[in-house]
């Protein structure tokens, strides 16, 4: 019997959340699961999916309608039915709430949690006795679950994978160049980077108060009209700071940056992390959220406290300063992200959690 699984995602753009559904889906697919790709019309992951030979069903979960969107997707299920639905984002795990506390919910779900949750602590013991099954991508994101009513017994934790797809295909000369155009790039400044949408990068910007070594820093992920840009704006005139809008094509930028920097709270497993680490760039991440999980500091990385420029500031000024350590931590992350986070590996211990749930022989 093949396994068919619906994995619903509201979200469309290019966020790292989306990226590791997407790849997650497609392993699935490739091990033999019958994936039923529920995302946005019109969006950046439909069109990937599509491209990729998923079978796609555009639809559209608006903000605050959770009766509605349970009602799209009962109707969706109906249509097309599934052995086992997985809740990627917060829209559709209201929504699959709802459809199960009204017994409308055929199969079971199974909520996968990416970001630290803020969920209020009632909710999300009520969509925890209705899930199947709660998938957290690292442990923090599981112990602050378990904070908000989490029962353990329901409780996994399985790590985000590495996509080397998205990292190991060569850069040309051309791209490279096109980048350096895009960031303004200069041989005689050391140039940073964050590759995130707007989240705490203030902090960041706030170091550069401290940062005697004049440094291009580039944001990207950052709409340049926004405030945060406004605000990049207003860095020491030592500094550069270029605010770019998402793009999914971010692989020639990491050639350009010797650091790339992680300041949120909030992230599950950052691939964009996994991905700058796999590549050999050193990285500094907040202790905050599942970061941990990924970088040992000083080991294979650089972990600060989350809101402290004068700790950024530091940071910054060792890796920049001691290339070899800078080197030797690069090194270290390239042998971590590779070896320690196998996006095989993610998909076995999902498609294992599947067949759990569903009382199904061991995959």
């Amino acid at each position: 019997m093949t396994l068919r699984v619906m994995q619903v995602l509201y979200q469309g753009g290019g966020a790292g959340s989306v990226t590791s559904t997407l790849h997650l889906s497609l392993g699935l697919a490739r091990a033999g699961v019958h994936v039923r790709f529920v995302c946005p019309p019109d969006s950046e992951v439909e069109a990937a999916a599509r491209a990729s030979g998923l079978e796609v069903h555009p639809l559209r979960l608006a903000h605050g309608s959770r009766r509605s969107n349970a009602a799209a997707l009962g109707a969706l299920l109906a249509r097309h039915p599934v052995d086992l639905v997985n809740s990627q984002s917060s829209r559709d795990r209201e929504a699959l709430t709802w459809l199960a506390l009204t017994q409308a919910l055929p199969v079971p779900f199974v909520a996968t949690r990416r970001q630290m949750p803020l969920t209020f602590p009632l909710e999300n013991a009520v969509m925890s006795r209705m899930a199947a099954r709660v998938i957290a991508v690292s442990r923090p994101v599981g112990d602050a679950l378990r904070r908000r009513g989490t029962p353990r017994s329901k409780l996994v934790v399985i790590h985000n994978g590495l996509v080397p797809d998205r990292v190991d295909p060569p850069v040309t000369p051309q791209d490279l160049e096109r980048w350096r155009s895009l960031i303004g790039w200069e041989s005689g400044r050391r140039t940073i980077g964050i590759i995130a949408r707007p989240k705490d990068q203030r902090v960041v910007l706030r170091a550069l108060e401290r940062l005697e070594v004049p440094v291009r820093l580039v944001l990207a992920g950052v709409d340049p009209e926004s405030a945060l840009a406004a605000r990049a704006a207003r860095a020491p005139s030592r500094h550069a700071v270029v605010c770019l809008p998402f793009t999914p094509e971010l692989r020639p930028l990491y050639e350009l940056l010797e650091l790339v920097l992680l300041p949120s709270r909030i992230e599950g497993l950052s691939q964009a992390l996994l991905e700058a680490m796999a590549l050999g760039k050193p990285v500094i991440a907040s202790h905050a959220g599942g970061n941990p999980d990924l970088i040992t500091d000083g080991v294979d990385g650089l972990l600060v406290p989350a809101r402290n420029p004068a700790a950024w500031a530091g940071a910054i000024d060792v890796l920049l300063s001691q290339p070899v350590l800078a080197r030797r931590l690069g090194d270290a992350g390239r042998r971590t992200s590779r070896e320690g986070f196998p996006l095989e590996q993610t998909v076995a211990r999902t498609r294992a959690l599947y067949h759990d749930v569903l009382g199904l022989p061991a995959a």
